[in-house]
């Protein structure tokens, strides 16, 4: 990318922290993340950070790099990106740049479009492709009754199947898994 290139393309992103193509909508017993206007394949649909802590805390917690993981600001209470769910088939695709090891400085993730969404459709995004191991058991996925515990639990062709699409720290972490790096038992 040209420094021009990247700007222009800065341009046409939502600020940081600026919700206003989303909505919190009752589900269940709480709440998800639903799209408040209809957004086109490949759209940027909000940007959001936090704070970085060094282990995983579970809920409203996200891994970002091999031991950096992504939670609100103490300031922040619940924004809306804690409200995505779990999907295996997403409707969003949850991109940041690369963590240096040890960077205190906590990265801007984008919630892009995979396809071209209806308002009102759920935003949902697969853990999987982010964390590697969750923390506790994990969860249970609301469409599959299947239990969601991190890209090391997935079977090994979905693994492979994930793996073009996991965060560059999971990509890593599994090279490190398979290499010997960490053990199997």
């Amino acid at each position: 990318f040209s420094r021009n290139k990247y700007t222009r393309l800065l341009a046409t992103m939502p600020p940081v922290g600026s919700y206003a193509a989303v909505r919190l909508q009752r589900h269940g017993a709480g709440q998800r993340l639903v799209a408040a206007l209809p957004v086109a394949a490949g759209a940027a649909i909000f940007r959001f950070s936090g704070q970085i802590v060094g282990r995983n805390t579970g809920d409203r917690c996200l891994q970002v790099g091999h031991q950096s993981f992504l939670t609100p600001a103490s300031q922040e209470g619940e924004p809306p990106w804690v409200f995505l769910q779990h999907s295996f088939r997403p409707s969003v695709r949850i991109t940041h740049p690369p963590l240096a090891p040890r960077d205190p400085d906590p990265p801007v993730l984008t919630a892009t479009a995979i396809e071209a969404l209806p308002a009102g459709a759920p935003l949902t995004f697969d853990y999987t492709l982010h964390e590697y191991v969750m923390h506790g058991d994990g969860f249970v996925c609301e469409e599959t009754g299947r239990q969601v515990r991190g890209f090391r639990f997935l079977e090994r062709a979905e693994q492979e199947a994930a793996l073009p699409r996991a965060m560059r720290h999971i990509r890593s972490q599994h090279g490190q898994f398979l290499f010997g790096q960490e053990s199997r038992c």
